[in-house]
């Protein structure tokens, strides 16, 4: 149960904080506007990318230990996020991507980097590890 919590409001709650901390300190707290704006649409954007990585963190758990699936969860979420980034802009504009949104498309990947990966960790469910371990018979 704590799986879908952790991805699904911890993990855009992570990525809107960072947007709006860094839009505070390009736009400054004058144009309280675009900080809103920017920090709901990373928000909304993170939330279908959080839930599939959510899917796949779940899917790696009984296989994997949490300090070698975090990383990879992380790597999963950023993928994802570069993608749907150079996906709605493809659809929006159907013309070749320009290095300066596939540097966009780099950047909104970093910025779920990290949130990515301590959902995954926090979500690592220890007593049921443990009891996958012990013997059957007593």
């Amino acid at each position: 149960m704590k799986r879908p919590v952790m991805f699904l409001l911890l993990g855009p709650s992570l990525v809107a904080l960072a947007v709006w901390m860094v839009a505070v300190a390009i736009a400054g707290r004058i144009d309280d506007a675009f900080v809103a704006l920017c920090t709901t649409a990373s928000f909304l954007l993170t939330l279908p990318v959080s839930a599939i990585t959510g899917l796949v963190d779940g899917y790696l758990a009984p296989a994997m230990p949490a300090p070698l699936r975090a990383p990879l969860t992380a790597a999963i979420g950023a993928a994802l996020a570069s993608g749907l980034f150079l996906i709605l802009f493809t659809m929006m504009f159907s013309r070749p991507v320009p290095p300066e949104i596939m540097n966009g498309a780099l950047c909104a990947g970093l910025f779920l980097l990290l949130p990515m990966g301590v959902c995954s960790l926090l979500s690592n469910d220890v007593d049921r590890q443990r009891r996958s371990i012990e013997p059957a018979c007593a």
